[in-house]
């Protein structure tokens, strides 16, 4: 594959009900790719930070990726672009790329919390691998053979099921929002 960029939208944050972790999911944004999506496996923080920043809600103080968001604003002039890649079969990464010419490396969950805090800065994955990871939401969940499908590299098979179901609806995101709310961190007790 040529390595083009395929710009893709954040389309929400979903709970994986059997592992109790959240999920950031993003789908295609562009013509031809709208029906692949990615999930990509994030820690609770992480999620809180997606979710409020979509919900465009702000905290009585600002949060981690709040300081910086507005630390590249000042710093760099902003993020022209955040790009999302594999490290391996199931780690996404993400290459930050500052206004001012310099890129910074991160996990892919900190940067797309970043960016849709900074006016839906462009997310974007190189379609070869959009297309070796991603799933159809409502597709088969079974190959030719009859057999189940395998999840593509880089994708559980948990986020595999979770991508299956289609867009997040509003009531999931406030039972997502209900249990953060409620959560200790003894509830995760060191599981991730």
């Amino acid at each position: 594959m040529d390595g083009r960029q395929i710009q893709l939208t954040v389309v929400g944050v979903r709970l994986e009900v059997s592992s109790n972790q959240p999920v950031v999911m993003l789908r295609g944004a562009e013509s031809g790719y709208e029906h692949l999506h990615v999930a990509i496996v994030i820690g609770t923080a992480e999620a809180t930070a997606v979710s409020m920043a979509l919900e465009e809600r702000r905290p009585p103080r600002p949060m981690t990726h709040d300081l910086l968001a507005a630390t590249l604003q000042d710093l760099a002039g902003g993020v022209a672009g955040i790009e999302i890649h594999l490290l391996d079969s199931s780690t996404y990464a993400a290459a930050m790329r500052l206004e001012d010419g310099r890129t910074l490396d991160a996990r892919a969950s900190d940067a797309v919390a970043v960016a849709v805090r900074l006016d839906r800065v462009p997310i974007s994955m190189r379609e070869d691998t959009l297309r070796a990871v991603a799933v159809t939401p409502g597709g088969p969940a079974s190959s030719e053979s009859g057999q189940r499908a395998e999840p593509p590299p880089g994708v559980s098979p948990e986020a595999h099921e979770l991508a299956k179901k289609g867009p997040i609806s509003a009531e999931e995101i406030r039972e997502f929002q209900k249990f953060l709310d409620g959560a200790e961190p003894e509830d995760f007790d060191g599981s991730s």
